[in-house]
């Protein structure tokens, strides 16, 4: 299944959604950009699928921002909310009562000390490893294997992590490799066509 993200801010008392984009492993707006009303009035009245919301708001800033957060109302639709993550105190701010996951950049937590107060204090937390040029985007800005990084995740205690790669870098024997040793993992790309083995991807949503 499809699952839409939408790269998401709030300006002037309302909640927008931007054709956004992915520059140095941070979401970032884009130059279009209409009322969250809009993908609101655009899904069938049938059964709806989750979205992402991504926070442009609190990457921007690079600390966590409750502007999306406190002003988001999608009715009907389960909330993946994808936010800024550096500490377990962020995690707390980050749910309210409409957000069943919270994705976490992996290379914006603090460290693995955090990941594991994370990973103690919910199980809805989702790790999210930004690929970049094929190599898993680590903290402090380091390259490494992204099958080594979810193995380290899954021994930590996270039974669910999403895999985003935007720049469709990362080779289909890689993906292979994912899909049969973490097959919970959700790839997150930029196309209407996930990789092979998932139940679920997720794709950025077109304006």
């Amino acid at each position: 299944m499809e699952i839409p993200a939408l790269f998401t801010f709030y300006e002037d008392k309302e909640i927008r959604i931007t054709d956004g984009y992915f520059s140095s492993a941070s979401p970032r707006r884009g130059d279009r950009v209409k009322p969250i009303t809009y993908f609101s009035s655009a899904q069938d009245t049938g059964v709806k699928p989750p979205v992402v919301i991504i926070d442009c708001n609190s990457f921007e800033v690079r600390e966590f921002s409750e502007k999306v957060m406190k002003h988001l109302v999608i009715k009907g639709t389960p909330i993946w909310f994808m936010t800024y993550i550096e500490t377990v105190e962020d995690v707390f701010d980050a749910f309210n009562k409409d957000a069943e996951f919270v994705f976490a950049p992996y290379h914006f937590v603090a460290s693995d000390y955090e990941l594991k107060d994370i990973c103690d204090v919910s199980d809805s937390v989702i790790p999210t490893v930004f690929i970049h040029k094929g190599k898993a985007v680590l903290p402090g800005g380091k390259k490494g294997d992204v099958v080594k990084v979810l193995e380290k995740l899954v021994g930590l205690g996270f039974y669910k992590n999403c895999v985003l790669d935007t720049d469709r870098s990362l080779d289909a024997y890689t993906w292979s490799v994912i899909a049969e040793d973490y097959p919970s993992t959700i790839p997150f790309i930029d196309s209407a066509n996930g990789p092979e083995g998932f139940e679920n991807f997720i794709s950025p949503y077109l304006l």
